[in-house]
């Protein structure tokens, strides 16, 4: 569609179509994207952890997701612990488990869109032997009655969500040996904390 739309004369024509052909190519991508949530929630993922650098790995979800923040006028700061270069992680199912979880407080602040002071900070530190990453935001927070249920498959409070991307963010820590906790006061925030397993450290 989009070759033949390159042909078209008529230059209001022309641009009509090319954003027509732009919400099929977004809205395509998106309901990928529900499909392959549901069957990663349906399957046993494979976990194949590795020694590797856990600051580094963060900061480059940092450097990914930065410019989106700034275009919603959010300061996206990353504070790294002292952790080595010796942590047991699975790199791509934290990558994704820290998409999730900063595009969740980007959303979030859509509920606060007067709020001058947008911040997200990700840190990442020592629980005794085991290593953590932290997200944290100042936004508008989760009342009580939606944390007890944001971890149920489908159930969210977006209109277009899937309902999948924090059930997922548990199956992930969970068969990493993890363990995750959520905390937050409405108007105040929320933060998420991922304590990686007792393999966490070599």
């Amino acid at each position: 569609l989009e070759s033949y739309i390159g042909q078209v004369r008529d230059p209001e024509l022309r641009e009509k179509m090319q954003g027509k052909a732009r919400v099929i190519k977004t809205e395509i991508m998106n309901l990928n994207q529900t499909l392959q949530d549901f069957l990663r929630m349906l399957r046993e993922e494979r976990v194949e952890k590795q020694i590797g650098d856990l600051n580094t790995a963060v900061r480059e979800v940092i450097e990914l997701l930065e410019p989106q923040a700034r275009q919603e006028h959010i300061d996206l700061a990353f504070r790294p612990g002292e952790l080595g270069s010796n942590t047991v992680f699975e790199p791509t199912f934290v990558k994704q488990i820290l998409v999730n979880l900063i595009l969740n407080s980007v959303q979030a602040f859509e509920k606060a869109k007067q709020q001058a002071d947008k911040r997200i900070f990700v840190e990442t530190g020592m629980e005794g032997k085991n290593a953590f990453f932290r997200v944290r935001d100042n936004g508008p927070g989760i009342s009580p009655e939606v944390q007890a249920r944001i971890f149920e498959p489908f159930f969210s409070t977006k209109e277009e969500g899937s309902g999948l991307g924090l059930s997922l963010v548990q199956k992930m820590t969970g068969e990493m040996g993890g363990d995750i906790r959520v905390s937050s006061v409405p108007d105040e925030g929320a933060e998420f904390t991922i304590v990686l397993g007792r393999t966490g450290l070599q």
